[in-house]
Parts: structure tokens; sequence; C-alpha cells
């Protein structure tokens, strides 16, 4: 059978965003947290709708001192987690991070209580 044009166009652009996520990982571990999002920025163009991009970038604004960015990355991400509950806590604790790094920390602890424990 033959897969869908998304599915192998996916298929086809998973190893340069991998190839592009590990450029990423390695600017940020030789200290340069803008070269690193850059490399994210580029599989995005790749894969724009791939949650997980949307979660690494978000970590790696936080991690650059950009709350505000972080947390609109980061709720991009939720809505494109889908089905993925690891995915959605994930990207709702970057919110809540961020909210913090904002100071709002009644927010931040609203959302944890949340999506720390797992729901339902």
């Amino acid at each position: 059978g033959t897969e869908p044009a998304d599915t192998a166009r996916a298929r086809s652009a998973a190893p340069a965003t991998s190839a592009l996520l590990a450029r990423s990982d390695s600017a940020l571990k030789a200290g340069n947290p803008g070269e690193a999002i850059a490399y994210v920025e580029r599989a995005m163009r790749i894969r724009p709708n791939d949650p997980l991009l949307w979660v690494r970038l978000a970590e790696l604004q936080l991690a650059n001192q950009d709350p505000v960015a972080a947390e609109q990355l980061a709720r991009r991400a939720v809505s494109l987690s889908g089905s993925s509950e690891a995915l959605a806590r994930r990207a709702w604790l970057l919110v809540a991070d961020a909210r913090e790094a904002q100071g709002d920390q009644i927010e931040a602890r609203r959302i944890r209580a949340e999506w720390q424990t797992g729901r339902g």
C-alpha cells in the first residue's frame, strides 16, 4: 500500500529535522543559545505543525531569558499536541515556568497543580 503524501513528506523530513535538532543541542552546549534557537526555527520551517519543535523552541526561549516568547510558543505546542497527554503536560509545565518568570506565581501554581501529577 501507499502512504498518504503528508505522511511520506513527514517521514522524509524527519532526518533533516533530527539533524537540525542535534546541531541545536551542540550549539546550546557550546554556549550559543541564539544559534540553538536558529536551528530549531529552521526545523520548524520543515515541520511547522510538529508540537515537539514548538516545545523545544519554548524551552530555548525560556533559557534565553524570554519568558513572554516562551509562553506563546508553549501555548502553540499545547494547541498542536493533539492526543499526546505527555506532550501537552510538558508544554503546560513550560507555560507555568514562563508565567513564573514573568512574576505570575499564582497562575504558575494553578497550572502545575493541574498538570504535574497528571490529569484525571
